[in-house]
């Protein structure tokens, strides 16, 4: 543990030394699980090295989108090897190897610091240690109890090996990664109302992040009088959206609308599943009409919130763009939200992140249609690479009959909506010099 605190301690502290160090990480993450998963031991049935990469690359980046039948592909060593990789990836590894760090030395080095703020997007300010141990507690407590309901709920349904399979349920759920041990998600499960408002449950409470969580605790035992304008944010925006989204799928889809208020339950597992990006799905994707599609589109380029296991451009990105639309209406000075300013950086970055996140994906749709367009529509390939970016899991049905070559950029997209797009940004774009003096203003047409 010394040499690593060592190694740690000299490593370069600039931007994007950082930047490159956090994808170096889950670089390594990802070769070791396709390593992994390529050995004969984790194998049920032969699959292509490239859908064994696909499968790496989706359990790490917590995606679930699959190129073939994951049960079926792997047995139970390849499942708890999977699994491993879905916590790591979910959760963070940075927020795990900060937690050994601060229990062996009780301090965390630099590095760490802005690595785990980088890979949570935390502001500057917020208290690393008490995240890090929430982040651990919160885990461990949240997949437990939800393992527990999960349980029950499985052995009730007659489903062998129940505890297992709440165990990994549970932990796909929580950490957004939509894998599942049954061939069809949960679609089996429509009338189980426990095992499908549990997985509801836990992917809401992945999806709305550890600052959420951490900022409810420290209100409910006393030590923080309000929570933040960040929490506010992400619950606003977390409950307006799957609302307005199953509304709009429901009356979008004509078997949802004419199926009443059981339609309407499938709408709202459906809404909640690619808004948190949790990727379960408990109705059939590819037969929902356009107009339901192309909500859910939406709703998977919004994608979670920050500081949690989902993807997206992030809710609070979306809430900060409203507010600055508000305020631009409203002729007012400053931007607000709650009666709080938000401030100029953050609000540049979350026009940023719109525009990068815009960009990545008008360009890898554009790839995927070179490369498969003869053989999908465009709306599902669409909707396939939107899944992949937002790490969300959900598609059309045409993951599997994907060519190698569409398969290797839909792995792209996972790792990089994994990293997150202006992480990835910042890596692709060198520093600039720092201008000499200050720059003339000129006026511009808008």
């Amino acid at each position: 543990m010394d040499n690593l605190k060592h190694w740690l301690e000299t490593r370069k502290m600039d931007d994007k030394s950082i930047v490159i160090l956090l994808i170096k990480g889950y670089l390594l993450l990802t070769a070791l699980c396709f390593i992994l998963l390529s050995l004969p031991i984790s194998q049920s049935s032969s699959n292509s090295i490239i859908d064994h990469l696909f499968f790496a690359v989706s359990i790490v980046s917590t995606t679930g989108l699959a190129p073939a039948d994951f049960s079926g592909s792997y047995n139970l060593f390849g499942q708890i090897i999977s699994l491993i990789f879905i916590q790591l990836g979910g959760v963070g590894y940075m927020a795990l190897s900060s937690f050994i760090i601060l229990k062996q030395f009780n301090k965390l080095p630099s590095i760490s610091a802005r690595l785990l703020r980088l890979e949570f997007n935390l502001p500057e300010k917020y208290p690393l240690t008490s995240f890090i141990y929430s982040v651990f507690i919160f885990t461990l407590l949240i997949e437990a109890i939800g393992a527990g309901f999960l349980y029950f709920g499985f052995r009730e349904a007659g489903i062998d090996m129940p505890f297992w399979n709440a165990v990994f349920h549970s932990i796909s759920a929580f950490c957004t990664a939509g894998f599942s041990l049954f061939g069809d998600s949960m679609t089996s499960f429509t009338d189980h109302a426990l095992i499908t408002n549990t997985i509801l449950v836990l992917s809401l409470l992945g999806s709305i992040g550890f600052i959420v969580l951490l900022d409810f605790w420290l209100r409910l035992i006393r030590k923080r009088r309000r929570i933040s304008l960040t929490s506010k944010m992400i619950l606003l925006s977390t409950f307006f959206l799957w609302i307005i989204a199953a509304i709009a799928i429901y009356f979008s889809d004509s078997q949802m609308s004419e199926n009443g208020w059981e339609g309407m339950k499938l709408s709202i597992f459906q809404s909640i599943s690619a808004h948190t990006t949790v990727g379960f799905n408990n109705y059939d994707v590819g037969i929902i009409d356009s107009g339901g599609i192309f909500i859910m589109i939406i709703i998977m380029i919004i994608g979670a919130s920050p500081a949690g296991t989902g993807g997206g451009i992030k809710t609070t990105s979306i809430t900060s763009l409203i507010a600055v639309l508000t305020s631009v209406l409203k002729r007012r000075k400053h931007v607000t939200f709650f009666q709080r300013e938000i401030l100029a950086p953050k609000i540049y970055l979350a026009i940023s992140s719109g525009i990068f996140y815009a960009l990545i994906l008008i360009i890898g749709t554009w790839l995927l249609l070179l490369v498969d367009g003869h053989s999908f529509r465009f709306d599902q390939l669409l909707f396939e690479v939107a899944s992949a970016l937002s790490t969300v899991g959900l598609s059309t049905g045409i993951t599997a009959d994907l060519s190698d070559l569409g398969k290797l950029i839909i792995s792209l997209l996972m790792f990089i909506g994994r990293l997150g797009v202006l992480t990835f940004g910042f890596a692709l774009i060198s520093k600039a010099p720092l201008l000499q003096h200050k720059p003339v203003v000129e006026d511009v047409a808008i």
